[in-house]
């Protein structure tokens, strides 16, 4: 059985879990290595865990009228339900309606 270290040990506290059979031999020398396991606990204690409060957002384009609140200038279109019976959109078209 290899011996992990701190580092193995935080990578498997910040990204590790009980179901992904990558983990599966430091769970195993965490369940025989008593000072692993209080490391380990330790680690959890101290290191924030990466999915705790961080948005999955992060390369949002401040110019995108999609990701804006409003505080960019650009105001979306009314759309209008009574419009050209004509230019229906495509999921009017599918529907019937």
């Amino acid at each position: 059985m290899p011996d992990f270290d701190r580092i193995d040990l935080m990578n498997y506290a910040m990204y590790g879990n009980d179901f992904d059979p990558q983990w599966d031999e430091i769970r195993a020398f965490l369940k025989t290595n008593v000072s692993a396991q209080k490391e380990l606990e330790e680690i959890k204690r101290t290191v924030p865990s990466p999915h705790v409060g961080k948005k999955r957002r992060e390369n949002i384009n401040p110019s995108d009228p999609r990701e804006s609140n409003g505080g960019g200038g650009m105001s979306p279109e009314p759309r209008s339900q009574t419009a050209d019976p004509e230019t229906k959109s495509w999921w009017q078209k599918i529907l019937g309606e």
